[in-house]
């Protein structure tokens, strides 16, 4: 696991959940309740929080640098966070050899992102082509996470959405597809990615692999979720490829997804074996072979 930790947030910033009455809130404020985000602001605090969270184990950190699509600030910001605040997030990511990830959706913020040097851009919705274009020069990846916006849509009815934040979610997913094909355009490496989280969370990637059928060619989706999401988190070699001195992690399925990719989206049905590290967890191949068995195979393959 890839742990952020808690995202920064300025205060008003797109993870600053609390109503304009409330002074606290247990899941986005500094308490000892806070779960998902913590609010700063200056430099000096941003940098200390940064610190707070690598020191408990984040393996990056994660920015709020601008506002979402279903939150409740009434007019969304062009873009969160000073450049000195968001500098010094960076140079403390840095300083232990990782990176920073940020929220933002606007065309300015991530245009400062990118300025800073920030590495994963999550959602990015409303860039412009030359910011795309601009993406790949930077060493970052966007990564558009359609699924957490579809998933919103498609329950609205059930949460009472508002209908301006509805046709705000309409407008977005659209935007989002334009920005994809940009991406596609200019060759930028695109991560795959849900942004949503507990139970649904497996069921959202295979949903967010079947939105992107609508983009994308099965082979580049692969890509995606496997080797440009391993280089992403600096695991290039390591994960998403099989190799020699690599992770052995091995998905067996029953068909080609390079053919169709849905053969992915029904693992229950077509997902034969599984292999972590080079240890069978599930293992429905007729006649399976062991683990000492499969390892031999991918090392022979590998070294041919």
């Amino acid at each position: 696991m890839f742990y952020c930790g808690r995202a920064l947030t300025q205060t008003g910033g797109g993870a600053d959940f609390r109503t304009p009455i409330e002074v606290t809130d247990p899941c986005g404020h500094v308490s000892p309740l806070s779960t998902m985000s913590v609010i700063v602001d200056g430099v000096d605090k941003v940098r200390e929080a940064a610190r707070e969270e690598l020191r408990k184990g984040a393996t990056q950190v994660k920015v709020f640098v601008s506002g979402g699509v279903v939150f409740p600030a009434e007019s969304p910001t062009r873009y969160e966070f000073s450049k000195a605040e968001l500098a010094a997030a960076v140079e403390e990511a840095e300083a232990r050899g990782t990176y920073v990830m940020a929220h933002v959706y606007t065309d300015q913020g991530v245009r400062r992102c990118l300025e800073l040097g920030v590495r994963s851009i999550e959602h990015g919705n409303y860039m412009s082509e030359d910011t795309v274009a601009a993406i790949a020069e930077k060493d970052a990846f966007p990564d558009p996470t359609f699924i957490s916006l579809v998933q919103r849509f498609e329950s609205a009815s059930e949460t009472n959405l508002p209908s301006a934040i509805v046709a705000n979610l309409q407008r977005t997913i659209a935007s989002g597809k334009q920005v994809y094909a940009w991406a596609k355009k200019h060759q930028v490496p695109i991560g795959l990615g849900t942004d949503l989280w507990g139970p649904e969370a497996q069921r959202s990637a295979l949903r967010e692999l079947e939105l992107r059928m609508e983009l994308d060619t099965a082979p580049n989706i692969l890509r995606s979720a496997t080797t440009v999401n391993a280089e992403l988190l600096q695991q290039k070699g390591q994960l998403g490829t099989v190799a020699v001195g690599a992770h052995a992690d091995l998905l067996v399925v029953d068909g080609n997804p390079l053919a169709d990719i849905r053969v992915l989206t029904a693992p229950e049905r077509n997902l034969k074996l599984i292999m972590k590290g080079g240890a069978i967890y599930k293992n429905e191949l007729a006649n399976g072979p062991s683990a000492k068995q499969v390892n031999g195979a991918l090392v022979d393959a590998v070294s041919a």
